[in-house]
């Protein structure tokens, strides 16, 4: 009973959070997807690569100007750019760019999957003012190499963590698709990334889309998912005590016996709230993994400053999502329907909901 109170409160607490900071939307991160090129063909790839190989991605002039204009309405010194892809390291213009970006006051982070990234590449990404990186890592050798699907890529995601490390960045974290293949293995990816020295960890589960979309040797069931909350709950208290960030992924609401035991702040899917994007083709978003329906103009036409404060509308009134399986949901004033990039808009739901899974007493069950 008094759990429920305080799960009650802890909600409405929240739910009021989630909606100041929405009704300021303050932009604080920015994604720029550098290109949809990439030098590995993993099999669960959300923009599937190899088939957008064509978008190189926008020219320099284009990216330059976007971020000055942003710099002009916006404090940068407030606001994270973090390079995404395809593969960010493989564009052949990125330093200058990066430069740019610096010179501008942004803060400046990278996703990359550390393939080239050796000692030489580490140490110019610190020079040229990189705060934060992240590396794929999805498990040991054999496994992490079938995910990325490609030989030796194993190697270069540890070593590019170390070198990474070594060149002194503040912020190097491994991040882990967990697979059916990996879900029993989280200790022991623990205890590989803990080797490198990478102080920072993150965890999320892969969903259908992109070329996971078919899939299933890549997704989890509601069962290892389970089995994956109790082991990241462990994990984290135990990364509190020798020094390590463990954080499972904010994809969706865990519910509040959950979220303080996963994660370092509870769930908030801040798409379009704080977060925007520029995808490769020009696209305006609000976070890379959503399908194009969600954008919000092109940049070759639009101009940002007025789309970030005149649109995004279908990402700060999310009542639009309180439908079908989230109708009448006890906590859909914290969930909000779940992450965007999880919605089917053919089911009016979302394709995986967490809560149902792990208080699967709690209400109408939903199909996954």
């Amino acid at each position: 009973m008094l759990d429920t109170i305080l799960h009650k409160a802890m909600s409405l607490r929240w739910s009021l959070y989630q909606k100041l900071e929405t009704d300021l939307h303050e932009l604080r991160y920015f994604f720029w997807e550098t290109t949809r090129l990439c030098n590995l063909n993993c099999i669960h790839c959300g923009s599937d690569c190899s088939k957008d190989h064509t978008v190189t991605g926008l020219g320099a002039e284009v990216v330059i100007d976007t971020f000055t204009k942003i710099a002009a309405a916006h404090d940068p010194a407030k606001i994270m750019v973090v390079m995404t892809g395809g593969e960010p390291l493989v564009r052949p213009d990125l330093f200058p760019i990066l430069e740019s970006i610096g010179q501008l006051g942004f803060k400046m982070g990278m996703v990359t999957n550390g393939y080239t990234l050796d000692a030489t590449m580490a140490n110019r990404l610190a020079r040229v003012g990189i705060t934060s990186i992240v590396v794929s890592l999805d498990g040991a050798k054999a496994d992490h190499d079938w995910l990325r699907n490609r030989e030796g890529s194993y190697e270069r995601a540890t070593s590019a963590l170390r070198h990474l490390v070594a060149a002194g960045i503040p912020i190097v974290e491994a991040i882990t698709c967990v697979t059916p293949r990996t879900a029993e293995h989280l200790e022991e990816i623990y205890e590989i990334v803990k080797g490198t020295g990478a102080l920072y960890w993150r965890v999320f589960n892969i969903f259908p889309i992109g070329r996971a979309a078919h899939n299933e040797a890549v997704l989890l069931t509601p069962e290892q998912f389970v089995g994956v909350v109790k082991s990241m709950e462990l994990l984290r208290a135990r990364g509190k005590k020798e020094g390590m960030e463990v954080n499972l992924s904010e994809e969706g609401f865990l519910g509040w016996d959950h979220e303080s035991k996963t994660r370092t702040t509870p769930y908030f899917c801040r798409a379009g709230v704080n977060i925007a994007g520029l995808m490769a083709d020009g696209t305006i978003a609000a976070c890379p993994n959503l399908p194009a329906w969600m954008g919000q103009g092109n940049i070759l036409t639009d101009d940002f400053n007025e789309v970030w404060k005149h649109r995004y509308q279908i990402f700060r009134d999310r009542a639009w999502m309180g439908k079908g399986k989230c109708q009448g949901c006890d906590q859909f004033s914290v969930c909000q329907g779940n992450s965007l990039h999880v919605w089917d808009p053919d089911k009016e739901g979302p394709v995986w909901c967490h809560y149902d899974i792990l208080h699967p007493n709690s209400g109408e069950p939903r199909d996954q």
